[in-house]
């Protein structure tokens, strides 16, 4: 995710006051004030993750939220009464989550690292969101990133993973090979594009884990896919 730094500071930087006035910041979208398609995509995810996390995860643990972004799913977490740890390689997304936590009275922790890097928030946990993030990060760098996350967890900890889902289509199929083949090999499109990696599909996932996690279970919907690891 590193090399897209300077794409997510810069819509941070665009649309901060949207969010931070937005009524319902965990399913905000470029589209919130008209409830356009991508709101209504949104807002299908965010329920599906919290499903999830309903049923995996408990109060009684603090959860981990990599990638959190401005603190979407965070500031769900927080209002559930979760304690919550976020982190996130873009200084201008923690500002907004920090600002956002104090808005509404929410406690939560805030961190700007890069886990590539070998930073950490300090301390392990047994319950770690890594939502859309995967995608984000070079292919030859995705086994260290989790490595990196396997170092921060307690026996038997569980990940819930989530990934934009490959469809079938040829135009989804052609869009993530030109990921593959041109567009991740360029700065020039690392630092404009939200997506110019290939996403991981299940055989990836599956190449990716050994010796660290193992598959619980997964679910595909028609635009995510979940998978919840448990740390071996």
């Amino acid at each position: 995710m590193n090399n897209q730094v300077s794409y997510y500071n810069r819509f941070g930087k665009q649309f901060e006051q949207s969010i931070l006035e937005c009524p319902e910041p965990a399913v905000w979208t470029t589209d919130y004030a008209h409830k356009g398609r991508v709101y209504q995509e949104m807002k299908v995810r965010v329920a599906q993750q919290q499903k999830l996390i309903t049923e995996f995860f408990t109060k009684e643990e603090p959860v981990l939220d990599i990638g959190c972004g401005f603190g979407r799913q965070a500031f769900l977490l927080a209002k559930e009464g979760f304690s919550v740890t976020g982190t996130d390689t873009s200084d201008i997304f923690i500002s907004i989550a920090k600002k956002l936590f104090n808005k509404y009275g929410y406690k939560g922790r805030f961190y700007c690292m890069d886990m590539l890097n070998g930073e950490n928030p300090g301390g392990v946990f047994k319950q770690l969101l890594l939502l859309d993030v995967l995608e984000h990060i070079r292919p030859f760098q995705r086994r260290k990133f989790l490595e990196q996350i396997f170092q921060l967890t307690t026996p038997c900890a569980k990940l819930i993973v989530s990934l934009p889902h490959v469809k079938k289509r040829l135009s989804s199929q052609v869009n993530n090979r030109v990921r593959k083949g041109i567009t991740q090999h360029f700065v020039y499109f690392t630092n404009r594009e939200e997506h110019p990696y290939p996403i991981p599909e299940k055989k990836d996932i599956v190449k990716l884990i050994p010796a660290l996690f193992s598959i619980e279970r997964e679910l595909t919907s028609p635009d995510t896919d979940y998978y919840m690891l448990t740390k071996i």
